[in-house]
């Protein structure tokens, strides 16, 4: 048996061990989550383990998508969490990125424990390597059970503006804070990076030289830089605030057509401003937050077109055989063609969903010829 099919092996496994445990009810609730069957973001698969967030970040869309302004932890046990995402048929033991803290605060005071805990399942029973993001100011003793959750987590502490938060983020810990928490992650051995997003144009560009000299005054040297995506709530926020949003929507590509309409602006500039500046500083630079988790697992993607990331010698040897029996097991017919260190080829008919399955398992980018 061959690398691939082992990973999809011992996913059964994990099913059935957790099925167990959590009983009849607890399977169906599994079942009927959406972490169960929602396909993985370019990150990776986002994990939810909070309902809400009482941060009230004013560019954030999260409120627009219907969360709530609240701090309580998911519902699900986290053993029936960790079932779901086994279910689900994208995610892959060892090989699918995990992401906390995609869209909502996952470590405010209610929802840290769960989220530590969950952390520590998803990295024991399904291998994956984890990142979170964050905005807090986190204990040692909590960067020490993190550490210990997930040995090689990516750590990201999100700061987009230093003289602006208090407008802007006006329920989030300050920046000073959040620059604690980055020294105190690095003194525990945790790798982290500072999460610029979102570049907020004619505010982040512009404070990024002070926001990118405080991390480096406690010695975190890597940055994940993204865009801006705003929603008619964002709009309506910031200009509420007395925030010019005159160069945002020059920026828009199309104005959002109804409230949950997320649109990205158009920053390819105001990242390449920023990187030259981060990059003058000697930090390492990361287009996107899963790169910024393939560098502190030490491991290798080439999935999208940012990629190759990471060292190539980590990677296990795939052969064409292994793709096959993959293939197979997912019920397709079709057969690999060949696979090298960038992608992978499928002859035959692949649907979406299964050229997806192949995706995450080899971190390759899919070509499907018939």
């Amino acid at each position: 048996m061959g690398y691939l099919a082992q990973l999809l092996e011992a996913k059964k496994r994990v099913i059935e061990e957790l099925s167990s445990i959590v009983g009849k009810e607890g399977v169906e609730r599994a079942r009927r989550d959406h972490h169960s069957r929602r396909a993985p973001r370019p990150c990776g698969i986002t994990i939810h383990t909070g309902r809400g967030c009482t941060n009230a970040c004013l560019y954030c869309y999260a409120m627009d998508m219907g969360f709530p302004r609240i701090d309580e932890p998911y519902p699900l046990k986290v053993e029936e969490l960790v079932l779901a995402l086994a279910m689900n048929p994208f995610v892959i033991p060892k090989r699918t990125f995990a992401a906390f803290g995609s869209v909502v605060e996952p470590l405010l005071p209610n929802t840290a424990g769960y989220t530590l805990q969950c952390i520590e399942a998803v990295a024991k029973r399904l291998r994956l390597p984890c990142q979170i993001s964050t905005k807090m100011l986190l204990s040692e003793e909590l960067l020490k059970r993190m550490s210990r959750a997930e040995p090689r987590i990516s750590l990201l502490v999100t700061i987009v503006t230093w003289s602006y938060a208090k407008v802007l983020e006006p329920r989030a810990p300050e920046p000073e804070k959040r620059i604690e928490t980055l020294r105190r992650a690095s003194a525990v051995g945790i790798k982290a990076s500072l999460f610029m997003r979102p570049i907020i144009p004619g505010i982040t560009d512009r404070e990024a030289p002070i926001i990118l000299r405080a991390c480096l005054s406690v010695g975190v040297t890597s940055v994940v830089l993204g865009s801006l995506r705003v929603t008619l709530g964002v709009l309506r926020r910031l200009e509420n605030a007395r925030i010019d949003v005159s160069e945002i929507v020059r920026r828009l590509p199309r104005r959002p057509r109804d409230p949950r309409d997320q649109v990205a602006i158009r920053a390819r500039d105001l990242k390449h401003r920023v990187a030259a500046i981060a990059k003058s500083l000697g930090f390492t630079i990361f287009e996107t937050a899963c790169q910024a988790n393939v560098w502190s697992h030490g491991e290798y993607c080439a999935a999208c077109d940012f990629g190759p990331c990471g060292d190539y010698s980590s990677e296990p040897r795939l052969t064409e055989s292994d793709v096959d029996e993959l293939l197979e097991m997912i019920g397709s017919r079709s057969r690999c063609e060949s696979i090298d260190r960038l992608r992978v080829v499928i002859r035959g008919s692949l649907s979406r969903d299964k050229a997806e399955i192949v995706r995450q398992a080899t971190r390759r980018i899919v070509i499907v010829e018939r």
